[in-house]
């Protein structure tokens, strides 16, 4: 089961360093510090330090199993410290972090070694009566109010960024962990917007984070961008400047700097059975779930056909191809349903496939 559990973690940790690399030409380091045994060390610092020593260093705290990464890095050369109280210190000089690298690095810590002996000769101390352990209360979970599942099963998915940002805040940091910057369920968090911008206890914000798509070498004033949401929150505390959050619903991992919108629940779909597919005004395929290009059954995907041209929750579509360019014969790839709209684009849910869903494919929707 512990096997099991790093495993998990690893690639989980592994998954949002690949969603960071994705939003711009950094690098991270992650892995594993052990003891000489092959025991998790949780607690362990990890300073990352820029070679030249003109940027601040990053520093991470492993978890429960060791497993650490760091905030996202310019490309560069770097010495790499893990430091454990009782170990010795584990130094890697010389780096090297390309951009978009996510850089593996496992540390075996060994116990220090006793550098010296001091004997101390004296008359042996009163017996005192003894001292009851003290109690230490962990932190307290604040309470929340219970979301439907109906309404959780609108949060998740890619979508288009509109022209507008309807981003209100970010997240700083875990409450009681502050240098811990991957978050889950349960998970008490402080976000930078308080009752200054009308937040009050009880109200739900999704969490969301942006991304390249399409080709990431041009100039970054010409780039596309996709969008993920992470997860839902619920606010339950405020000050005028700042407000604490429980992570209520994840879709994967929240990050720190992950940005904050106000939730709208949508009502429960009516999947739309009737209509049959227009092939002769096709929409595409423009990005996957965090970034990805490919689709598969039960994956969510966004289409480049949104309120204004007719699209609409619950209505089906079929995804295909032409075997002999605009005019051939079409090659049914995939069925799906419209899950969520906006004003220019749409996401569906692919329901069943033929072949693998691709960024460009064409999109016949029902009428």
């Amino acid at each position: 089961m512990r096997a099991i559990r790093s495993a998990l973690v690893f690639a989980a940790l592994l998954a949002v360093a690949h969603s960071v690399s994705a939003q711009e030409p950094r690098a991270t380091v992650t892995g594993r510090v052990t003891d000489g045994s092959g025991g998790a060390l949780p607690g362990a610092t990890v300073t990352v330090a820029p070679a030249d020593g003109v940027a601040a260093a990053a520093v991470a705290i492993t978890d429960a199993v060791g497993q650490y990464l760091s905030p996202p890095l310019p490309p560069g050369t770097y010495t790499v410290t893990v430091e454990l109280a009782g170990f010795d210190v584990d130094t890697r000089r010389g780096v090297v972090l390309r951009a978009g690298d996510v850089f593996l690095l496992d540390a075996a810590l060994t116990v220090a070694s006793l550098k010296e002996s001091v004997e101390v000769v004296g008359t042996a101390p009163v017996a005192l009566p003894p001292v009851p352990p003290l109690k230490l209360e962990p932190p307290s979970r604040p309470k929340i109010i219970p979301v439907p599942p109906e309404v959780l099963a609108s949060v998740c998915g890619p979508g288009r960024p509109g022209a507008a940002s309807l981003s209100i805040g970010k997240l700083l940091a875990l409450r009681d962990e502050p240098t811990r910057t991957l978050y889950g369920n349960g998970d008490v968090l402080v976000l930078d917007v308080g009752a200054d911008i009308g937040l009050v206890p009880g109200q739900n914000l999704v969490v969301r984070r942006t991304f390249r798509i399409g080709d990431k070498t041009g100039p970054r004033g010409r780039a596309e961008f996709g969008e993920q949401t992470a997860g839902l929150i619920q606010i339950v505390e405020t000050s005028p400047l700042s407000s604490v959050a429980v992570v209520v619903y994840t879709c994967g991992e929240l990050y720190a700097g992950d940005v904050v919108e106000p939730f709208d629940a949508l009502p429960v779909m009516t999947v739309n059975a009737t209509g049959a597919p227009h092939f002769d005004d096709p929409a595409h395929i423009v990005l996957g779930e965090h970034g990805q290009t490919l689709g598969a059954a039960r994956q969510l995907m966004v289409i480049d056909r949104g309120a204004t041209q007719g699209a609409a929750r619950g209505q089906r579509i079929t995804v295909f191809r032409r075997a002999l360019g605009d005019r051939g014969p079409v090659q049914t790839i995939a069925d799906a349903v419209i899950v969520a709209v906006r004003s220019d684009s749409a996401t569906i849910r692919i329901e069943r496939t033929r072949d693998a869903v691709t960024v460009g494919d064409l999109v016949a929707l029902h009428r």
